[in-house]
């Protein structure tokens, strides 16, 4: 990152991106919910979905006519970024959705971007604002409210945190690791190291997909392509903090299709905790990006 002011077409543009990206992945969990109907495991699910998605994504270069290979120092570390921060990140989602309603892991895991936020100043890639306290008591508020929720299991809101904390990590690496990496092409290394790193795992654990689980494992593979590309390109332009915040859209996608397609009503404590971590948005929004630039390198 240069540090030079974006223009306001590529800011919106940047937030648009983002938002799409999050529309995409506010899907998974309704895909996934239906997958666990059908009798599939978290691991397998995770596997054919991220195999699917680097398919999809290799197909979509091919189309473009654009090259796949950017070097092997960049493709190990993207194929790390996919296999360790991505891959455990969604294992942690999906176990979490195995434990308790779409609705409640989606809240608890969109504090991701004040994780995000938060390491991006603790490692300088951003400048800490005091807008960023009030944000953070916010969304913090509405997580905490979460977890007072009656469920058979505090595991489900646990790992759903858990998650929240490696997407942080992922946003992050993504920032450092893709620079000067067109969006696409450094989306499918990821999947790639995503889908060898749960492959293995599924193997090792001698678990398969059941054949009705096919269909929304095709969908939760498309829909990850989509949001690959749109939030790659996102953090491209305006940085894996406010790319993060904008992906907070997610959370509504998730509990209005949660209502529409699962039968899960949302209720006052989960709309009070979901107002309070949206809330968060506009105060981090508002601050405008200042990367910080230690030493420029080639």
């Amino acid at each position: 990152m240069n540090g030079t002011k974006l223009a306001p077409r590529s800011e919106l543009v940047g937030i648009g991106l983002a938002i799409s990206g999050a529309v995409a992945f506010g899907t998974l969990a309704i895909f996934a919910k239906q997958a666990y109907a059908q009798g599939a495991q978290a691991v397998p699910l995770l596997a054919v979905r991220f195999v699917l998605t680097a398919l999809l994504l290799a197909l979509y270069q091919k189309l473009r006519r654009r090259p796949i290979w950017i070097g092997r120092r960049k493709v190990v570390d993207l194929l790390f970024l996919g296999g360790l921060a991505y891959g455990v990140e969604a294992t942690l989602f999906f176990l979490a959705l195995e434990r308790a309603p779409a609705s409640v892991v989606g809240l608890v895991f969109y504090s991701y971007p004040m994780w995000t936020t938060l390491l991006a100043i603790g490692m300088k890639l951003e400048r800490f604002d005091k807008r960023l306290l009030v944000a953070l008591l916010l969304g913090t508020t509405g997580v905490a409210s979460i977890f007072s929720i009656s469920t058979t299991s505090p595991a489900g809101p646990l790992f759903a945190l858990a998650a929240a904390v490696m997407v942080a990590l992922f946003y992050i690496g993504a920032q450092i690791l893709t620079e000067g990496v067109s969006s696409s092409v450094a989306a499918t290394w990821t999947a790639a190291g995503a889908a060898v790193a749960l492959s293995l795992l599924a193997l090792v654990q001698g678990e398969t997909l059941p054949s009705g689980a096919w269909a929304p494992a095709a969908g939760l593979g498309a829909a990850t392509a989509l949001a690959f590309i749109a939030t790659y390109a996102a953090i491209a332009l305006i940085g894996s903090s406010r790319t993060s915040i904008a992906n907070m859209v997610e959370l509504v996608t998730t509990i209005v299709l949660a209502t529409l397609f699962l039968g899960e009503s949302p209720t006052l404590r989960i709309l009070i905790g979901a107002a309070l971590v949206l809330s968060a948005i506009p105060v981090l929004a508002a601050k405008k990006r200042e990367p910080i630039v230690a030493a420029d390198t080639a």
